[in-house]
């Protein structure tokens, strides 16, 4: 026989629980990367990054991601793509302080924090998501404070 399992105790809590929500379009906030999915494009075979960002200031944010082709797989994408690829990945690297000039794991990735501009993606199937709009690359602690007046 399975041990009884009591959470009467926390009854309220459960059952007030928020729904998870996405922010509004254009909201500026900080997020932070919670982990990072690795995957092969089906169409050109190139690998994927997959970062998966919260909002730490708000739990009752849902997690949402975006990707990049792993620039050193270049080569596999037409001009277009990887001039996109690599100034979309050098926003990244520059919003989280990301050091291009050594090797890193990914996994050194999480946890580390930054700001965007946040839009939302429509999706049908799963439901609407946050998504990033633009990364707000600090030009020093001036474009900081701009964001975030408790800076």
């Amino acid at each position: 026989m399975c041990p009884l399992i009591d959470f009467s105790s926390m009854e309220k809590e459960i059952t007030s629980a928020p729904a998870p929500r996405i922010l509004d379009k254009g909201t500026e906030a900080e997020i932070r990367i919670i982990g990072i999915n690795e995957g092969v494009s089906d169409k050109n075979g190139a690998r994927l990054f997959i970062p998966r960002f919260d909002v730490p200031k708000d739990p009752t944010v849902k997690e949402f991601n975006t990707f990049f082709f792993n620039p050193l797989d270049n080569s596999k994408l037409d001009e277009k793509q990887r001039q996109k690829n690599n100034f979309n990945f050098q926003q990244f690297a520059k919003c989280f302080k990301i050091d291009l000039s050594k090797p890193f794991a990914l996994e050194d990735l999480i946890s580390k924090k930054g700001w965007a501009i946040l839009g939302v993606q429509r999706d049908e199937q799963y439901g609407d998501k946050n998504s990033i709009s633009k990364y707000i690359v600090s030009q020093g602690d001036s474009a900081k404070k701009a964001v975030d007046p408790n800076y």
